[in-house]
């Protein structure tokens, strides 16, 4: 990527270290308990992966408990549905998935709104839902938001996966194309509003240009993760050829927005935002000399499989000597873990994976790998103070550990740390 040496040089311990600081992850939890504290987090990471799995807490509730003390799902559906759109200052957008990102920041987001659009009207799909579309838009400028349940059964017509009611397509395409806007969940039903009543008229009124949308959802990426190498695994990316992304990523290094770096015994340069070099540089003093500080082996964290941390499947072999695969869409027969196995973070390294699975009162913890080298014996206080904090935002009674899963002390160790933490 570069055309000269990297003008910074750093460890892949003070990397980790940097890591695990600036994800909040050192110690855990360690955010104070409130909605504040969501939003101080959505500021720094830019953005939260949203999943709907809720086998044990959602993907970025899981993100915002590892970080959050006392953390309660209700603050994000607050923050992102609020009754009073006024009030609401996380919304949901397309960026590289579905993620959480600022209210202030949806100007930036746009762009695949935009296009989605321009799509549906060259296409022949309004044509073909108008229909459809007329009514919902109708019913929701008169009545207000509405599901696609509101809306009774309809003929089928072609989706993109598969026949799906007519009322259902036209609402997913009205929202895809931003002309609606999400104005609340419950499980796995949506009611949609329109956008002009669920955006802050400023923001709604913003615009900005294609360019500057493709930097910002660039520098999303690094905001997110915190320290990523060109080669970085391919779906981080913005689709689009490789040439572009290189001359983008060359002209926001040359204006001072990211800053190249070399780690030691990885081939790739890596970037991250400038303004956070410092945070980089105090990591390497804290790693190096004769006596480094060393990362408490029982600051355990519960990672989510979509946390930006572990967005990097190759940066997780190259700096820390982890393999993770998110599971859950692998053929049972091919797994080696679980379908929903999380990794965990102690102190600055990944030293295992956790299965963890709501069971009426419980939190139950039916598979428990730890990675080769590793001393469980290190991390149990630690693992316990984690599933503790993982029952509490579930509001689990109480957590238990499937049998055989843990030698009998260990087991005891592990619940009765968890007990005493309650």
């Amino acid at each position: 990527m570069s055309d000269g040496a990297a003008s910074f040089r750093v460890s892949r311990a003070a990397a980790r270290r940097y890591l695990a600081e600036r994800h909040f992850l050192r110690p855990p939890r360690s955010l104070p308990s409130g909605k504040g504290s969501v939003l101080a987090l959505v500021a720094r990471l830019g953005s939260l992966q949203f999943d709907p799995v809720d086998l044990a807490g959602r993907n970025h509730e899981i993100v915002c408990g590892s970080r959050i003390r006392d953390f309660e799902p209700r603050w994000l559906d607050e923050l992102l549905y609020d009754v009073n759109p006024a009030r609401r200052q996380l919304v949901e957008q397309y960026n590289k998935a579905l993620n959480i990102v600022p209210m202030s920041e949806l100007p930036y987001y746009r762009r695949t709104a935009d296009r989605a659009r321009e799509r549906y009207w060259s296409d022949g799909t309004y044509r073909r839902l108008k229909r459809y579309v007329d009514e919902v838009l109708q019913r929701i400028e008169r009545e207000g938001p509405l599901s696609a349940a509101d809306f009774g059964p309809s003929r089928k017509v072609s989706w993109w996966w598969g026949p799906t009611p007519g009322y259902r397509a036209a609402l997913e395409m009205l929202s895809y194309a931003g002309i609606l806007f999400l104005a609340r969940r419950e499980g796995s039903r949506r009611w949609f509003d329109l956008a002009e009543r669920l955006i802050p008229p400023a923001i709604y009124a913003k615009r900005v240009t294609d360019d500057e949308q493709q930097a910002h959802r660039l520098l999303s990426r690094y905001r997110a993760h915190g320290l990523l190498a060109f080669n970085a695994s391919s779906e981080i990316w913005l689709s689009g050829p490789h040439r572009e992304r290189r001359a983008l990523t060359k002209r926001l290094v040359a204006e001072g927005q990211l800053a190249e770096v070399a780690v030691e015994g990885v081939d790739a340069p890596h970037h991250l935002p400038a303004a956070e070099l410092f945070a980089l540089d105090a990591a390497a003093v804290a790693t190096s000399g004769s006596r480094p500080v060393a990362a408490d082996p029982n600051a355990v964290a519960i990672i989510a499989p979509l946390d930006p941390i572990v967005w990097d499947r190759k940066g997780l072999r190259s700096l820390y000597g982890f393999d993770y695969k998110w599971e859950i869409y692998t053929p049972p027969a091919k797994r080696l873990y679980g379908p929903y196995a999380m990794p965990i973070h102690a102190g600055d390294r990944f030293v295992g994976r956790i299965q963890l699975r709501r069971d009426e009162s419980r939190l139950l913890v039916d598979g428990l790998w730890w990675e080769r080298g590793v001393r469980p014996a290190h991390h149990l206080d630690g693992l316990a103070a984690a599933l503790d904090a993982q029952g509490r935002m579930i509001g689990a009674e109480r957590v238990e550990v499937v049998d055989g899963l843990l030698t009998s002390a260990g087991a005891k160790r592990l619940l009765r740390a968890a007990r005493a933490l309650r």
